[in-house]
């Protein structure tokens, strides 16, 4: 089980992503109609952060978001001895701030950045030790990695689907066309959101050593 905390939460929301008029765009929806502005916004907000951080459905961070991860120990080995690494979920990888122990065997002792390799470019990205890991004293939260994730600029495809699902959510609240064209339109949705989510998902991250 993953223990991760946010120490800084995002300043973006979904808007940042898919602007009101954006959105207004794709409904075809004039812009000087203002009465559904406050759905619209709100739509949008709740279709992005269905998507976003540690409990959204791509297992993406979307809005830059600083973390701390807790491990109970350092990995181990793989079957040819190789140190195993540390992986940093919910990408993607902005900025990699550092390791810390806190094991209590000693004053808090942040790990020399020359000591591992942070491996950025990877779906999930991995830390990679140069030789081998420190040895600490296993118990909760020995050890914390901290790290900011999150777009610098969001992708088409991510604003497309928020435009979609945001599009889902207002059609269904406030639309009075007939229950077969509502089957329609769920329909179309869920398959555009299939291709789009098998586009920008990635597996969930799991190190089974820190059991």
């Amino acid at each position: 089980m993953l223990d991760i905390e946010v120490i800084v939460p995002p300043d973006d929301t979904g808007l940042d992503i898919v602007s009101r008029a954006d959105m207004k765009k794709h409904l075809r929806i004039s812009a000087t109609v203002t009465k559904l502005d406050d759905v619209i916004d709100q739509a949008v907000t709740d279709a992005a952060d269905k998507l976003h951080g540690v409990t959204g459905e791509l297992n993406r961070t979307l809005f830059p978001t600083t973390f701390k991860r807790y491990l109970s120990k350092f990995p181990g080995n793989d079957k040819d001895g190789k140190p195993l690494p540390i992986l940093i979920p919910y990408p993607p990888l902005l900025q990699f701030i550092g390791i810390t122990i806190e094991d209590g065997s000693s004053p808090e002792n942040v790990v020399d950045e020359d000591s591992y390799v942070v491996k950025s470019g990877m779906i999930v990205p991995e830390i990679h030790p140069r030789t081998s890991w420190p040895t600490v004293t296993p118990g909760p939260r020995a050890i914390s990695i901290t790290y900011r994730n999150g777009y610098e600029e969001y992708p088409p495809k991510l604003a497309r689907m928020i435009k979609f699902l945001a599009a889902h959510y207002i059609e269904n609240a406030e639309a009075t066309i007939l229950e077969q064209n509502k089957t329609l339109i769920d329909r179309n949705v869920l398959f555009a959101m299939d291709d789009l989510r098998a586009a920008l998902a990635v597996p969930k991250s799991y190190d089974d050593w820190n059991e």
